[in-house]
């Protein structure tokens, strides 16, 4: 008796299990879905404040609200993604987006976007940030003022997040460097170290155009 091919039992155990789930789409790709399918309406950086705002019917989400963050589940936010939103300008993306795809769309909205859940961890690194970091790496971690004879490098470009490891990250704050900064950066406690680096890794990634 002839043994059926492995062609033939793959597909047969894929229709009983299922298909397997695909991989999670990487930050900096979903960053450019969101660009090229979000941003138009939504504004580059999640806040409504877009060129198309003045000729929507409806006001487009501000991702950027508490509110936002309270209304808005994933779940809930994937399956607008997919099926759209019939009492607003929003069509779904079904017929243009992996299912992956449309998670990282949203998920990198909660990321990016959303202000972090109270007691958090990342609202802790926020807090931390803004008190500590923001005057010179600016609001969204753009970079660019000038400290003495050095120019304050960006934390928002892919070459950041490349090059430097969480490691470096957390190390760097007890550098030298840091070390006279704002009253000191060494003297900062190490887990407020690893909240602000994990909030600016998790927040500050590159928005590809």
């Amino acid at each position: 008796m002839r043994r059926p091919p492995l062609a033939f039992l793959a597909a047969a155990l894929v229709s009983i299990a299922g298909a397997p789930e695909a991989a999670p789409v990487p930050i900096a790709e979903a960053a450019a879905l969101y660009q090229r399918n979000c941003a138009a309406c939504h504004g580059e950086h999640g806040d409504g404040e877009s060129r198309a705002k003045a000729s929507l019917s409806r006001e487009p989400r501000n991702f950027t609200t508490p509110e936002a963050r309270r209304d808005l589940a994933r779940e809930y936010m994937i399956a607008i993604v997919r099926d759209g939103k019939h009492e607003a300008p929003m069509v779904g993306r079904k017929s243009r987006l992996s299912e992956a795809q449309m998670e990282g769309i949203v998920d990198f909205i909660r990321a990016a976007f959303m202000p972090p859940e109270p007691g958090s961890a990342r609202a802790h690194g926020q807090e931390v940030y803004q008190a500590r970091c923001r005057a010179c790496h600016g609001p969204r971690g753009e970079g660019g003022t000038q400290h003495g004879t050095m120019k304050v490098p960006a934390l928002s470009r892919g070459r950041a997040r490349q090059e430097l490891t969480r490691a470096d990250m957390i190390a760097a704050l007890a550098s030298e460097k840091h070390g006279s900064l704002r009253g000191g950066f060494r003297e900062l406690p190490p887990g407020d170290r690893e909240a602000v680096v994990d909030y600016i890794r998790t927040t500050f990634v590159e928005v590809q155009r």
